[in-house]
């Protein structure tokens, strides 16, 4: 694996795989001043001693204030000097820093789906890292993330290409969400160039294709993403969607059963009980509905699924307590709001 590659290192190995250094930030660099902060931080003692008083430190906001910005992916450096970014920008920091002074961290791609977000008919998925270091007698982790309390059940550890074409891969996500998509597209495609397996980058190529209104592009980055991925139900959902909205039901449909659902995220349990809603299959929606509820039970539009799949058994008053729920997450959420409406008006004293 290339790993801990100095400056000179990665610059020729970036060259390599087809992309202009120029193009893009080394998300690990460090500088003379940073490696000072790093011995003064970890203190003395073992490597595993030392990279744990570095991550206290780190989270200490006396001795190192840090904002947490969710959608702002930095370099290591960029998050040293500017003192905030997120989870993948803080785990740079921590791995830069580390490496600085001689402790040979890496960084682990947590394989099991946490979270995601919808936007418009789109699904992303929000994918979690964390530093790892091999000490003699265990494997210790450096979690990032302080709503995380597990120790993660497998992780894929990523060597420095890996690395940068993750850093490229979520500033890429960070410009399709502020409608940047020749941005998103440029980093999307270097990130592939350096890590030609990775999947999500195949797969946000296909969303900021299809944006752009280049379908067959986009069926063409979702089929790179299949490859590597066949039964991954993010890709398969997105994929869904571009069907549906070329007005190809059927393969809509046979993209979505195909999808691996243990793995799925909220939100694609949601696309898969509309799935079901849309067949009349309501006790099947309802089903997937729930398994969403009980992995997301702060997400609004779970409860307007349940109550929209309420109303198709005729059961208007249990809609309107799950539409309630909704509004109670989210006073101004439009679909709760709008079905709230159409909901018969009850009786008084009801």
């Amino acid at each position: 694996m290339l790993v801990n590659l100095t400056p000179q290192q990665w610059e020729a190995e970036v060259r390599k795989r087809g992309v202009d250094p120029r193009e893009v930030s080394n998300p690990l660099q460090v500088t003379e001043t940073m490696r000072e902060e790093a011995t003064h931080l970890a203190g003395w003692g073992t490597p595993g001693r030392r990279l744990d008083q570095l991550q206290t430190s780190l989270f200490d906001q006396r001795a190192f204030p840090f904002s947490y910005q969710l959608r702002t992916t930095l370099t290591a450096a960029e998050a040293y000097h500017r003192r905030q970014g997120n989870c993948l920008s803080f785990t740079n920091l921590f791995i830069a820093l580390g490496r600085s002074i001689g402790i040979p961290v890496s960084m682990g791609l947590v394989l099991k789906v946490r979270s995601s977000e919808k936007e418009g008919d789109l699904i992303v998925v929000n994918n979690h890292v964390l530093a790892v270091y091999y000490a003699e007698d265990a494997t210790k982790y450096y979690d990032f993330d302080l709503t995380r309390r597990e120790r993660p059940a497998q992780f894929k550890e990523l060597d420095d290409m890996w690395i940068t074409a993750l850093y490229l891969n979520n500033r890429g996500a960070d410009e399709l969400r502020g409608g940047h998509v020749s941005s998103a597209s440029g980093f999307f495609e270097n990130a592939i160039r350096l890590a030609p397996k990775f999947a999500f980058a195949w797969g946000n190529l296909g969303v900021a294709r299809r944006r752009t209104g280049d379908t067959a592009g986009a069926l063409e980055a979702y089929g790179h993403a299949l490859e590597i991925v066949p039964d991954n139900p993010t890709i398969l959902s997105n994929l869904s969607g571009l069907f549906r909205s070329l007005g190809r039901e059927a393969e809509a449909r046979t993209a979505i059963e195909a999808a691996r659902m243990s793995a799925a995220s909220p939100h694609q349990l949601l696309v898969r009980g509309d799935l079901e809603l849309s067949r009349g299959r309501i006790d099947q929606a309802i089903s997937f509905y729930k398994k969403a509820r009980r992995m997301a039970p702060k997400l609004p539009e779970v409860y307007v699924a349940i109550a929209r799949a309420e109303l198709a058994r005729k059961r208007p008053d249990v809609a309107r307590k799950s539409l309630n729920r909704a509004l109670k997450l989210d006073p101004g959420n439009p679909d709760a709001t709008t079905l709230f409406a159409s909901l018969p008006k009850s009786p008084p004293g009801a």
